[in-house]
């Protein structure tokens, strides 16, 4: 199953600033431009697409899938521009976005998740290197040319 979105990303906004706007119950103290910081871009439309598996998958073996699609790996930045825009679409299932991984506490590679939890939406980290659950939608790019917003 794929989904796809339309997200405006490079308007100039900071991981503060990102996060407030996705108006999460909760976000991982740790997502801040210290860790995260908001890459410098020209304003353009990315399309995130939403692959679901019928199975338990390692992230490796996601992004294999994912470039038998065209398909390129997401930015973390796609995450927080992505939550800001579709705030329910975590609400379903959660959207693990599979980027280069930060080096997270105690050498864990972590990687932006956003999921429900007591029906309060969530920013959080997930280890890249742990299985992707079934109910798991992996986000990635559409390769196109990117789109002037």
């Amino acid at each position: 199953m794929t989904l796809a979105y339309r997200i405006r990303a490079g308007d100039g906004r900071s991981t503060e600033e990102l996060v407030a706007a996705g108006n999460y119950g909760y976000a991982h103290s740790c997502v801040t431009s210290d860790n995260f910081p908001v890459r410098p871009t020209s304003p353009t439309v990315r399309e995130i697409v939403l692959l679901a598996f019928d199975r338990e998958v390692s992230s490796e073996d996601a992004i294999a899938e994912a470039t038998r699609h065209d398909l390129a790996r997401p930015e973390y930045e796609d995450a927080l521009y992505f939550g800001a825009a579709y705030p329910d679409v975590q609400r379903e299932r959660p959207v693990v976005f599979l980027h280069e991984p930060w080096l997270g506490f105690f050498g864990r590679r972590d990687v932006v998740c956003l999921w429900t939890n007591a029906g309060r939406r969530e920013l959080g980290l997930v280890g890249f290197d742990d299985p992707r659950a079934r109910d798991d939608r992996l986000a990635f790019v559409r390769r196109d040319e990117p789109k002037r917003a």
